[in-house]
């Protein structure tokens, strides 16, 4: 009944956040793909010499770029120290893209260490108990339960910090860049920052969304692997 009672609250609060929060991926996608700031965005350098210009910029430029075309997602590795670059070419938004990685690679060496090492512990774990349920070697599921929502606080106060952290930046990082290449006016540059502010009014709601999401899904994945087991 305890289990029952958790997987409906769960459901409920990603529902009601959802509506809080205005979630709307459609929304983003819209809001990513303007075509006119995608046409002011063109004259800019390739990413991999984006990200090095801002890279230099923030006076770090030992870390490694490496652009795959195959990739979805553009994200920094702190364990090699080495940023990934998806093919973003026709969206504006890439140069803020850029800025935002760039950002993650100067961040306190010790929290993206800590985030990346507890991020595997936390998945182990989310991963055992699930398999000792499911063989019946783990009969307190309310106990592991307990561990696993602690284990995801921790998890969650980390990751969201640095990822907010990023966020917040990115957009003023992008303006100095576009500032100092000196390859748009200043109105363009302006129209240009606003799509990112216009972006971040939604992303920014939506990526600590999607972190919470993930969490609670993983709570009523177990909820109900340990009813049925």
């Amino acid at each position: 009944m305890e289990l029952l009672i958790i997987i409906l609250i769960s459901v409920i609060s990603l529902i009601t956040l959802s509506i809080v929060l205005k979630v709307d991926l459609k929304k983003i996608k819209e809001l990513g793909m303007d075509k006119n700031l995608n046409k002011l965005a063109e004259k800019y350098p390739s990413n991999i010499e984006i990200c090095k210009s801002i890279l230099k910029k923030l006076n770090n430029e030992k870390v490694k770029i490496e652009e795959d075309k195959e990739a979805k997602t553009t994200l920094y590795i702190a364990l090699t120290d080495k940023i990934f670059i998806a093919d973003t070419k026709e969206s504006y938004t890439r140069i803020q893209t850029m800025s935002h990685e760039c950002l993650h690679s100067v961040q306190d060496r010790r929290i993206l260490m800590f985030n990346f090492i507890f991020s595997n512990i936390y998945l182990i774990y989310f991963g055992a108990i699930i398999i000792l349920t499911i063989l019946k070697v783990a009969t307190n599921s309310l106990l592991y339960l307990s561990i696993f929502l602690i284990l995801s606080m921790v998890y969650y106060m980390i990751r969201a910090f640095l990822e907010n952290d990023a966020m917040i930046k990115a957009k003023y990082l992008a303006k100095e860049y576009m500032e100092e290449v000196q390859i748009s006016s200043k109105e363009e540059i302006e129209e240009i920052v606003q799509g990112f502010e216009n972006l971040n009014n939604v992303g920014i709601k939506c990526v600590n969304y999607d972190l919470f999401f993930r969490i609670l899904i993983k709570v009523i994945i177990f909820s109900t692997v340990a009813l049925i087991f």
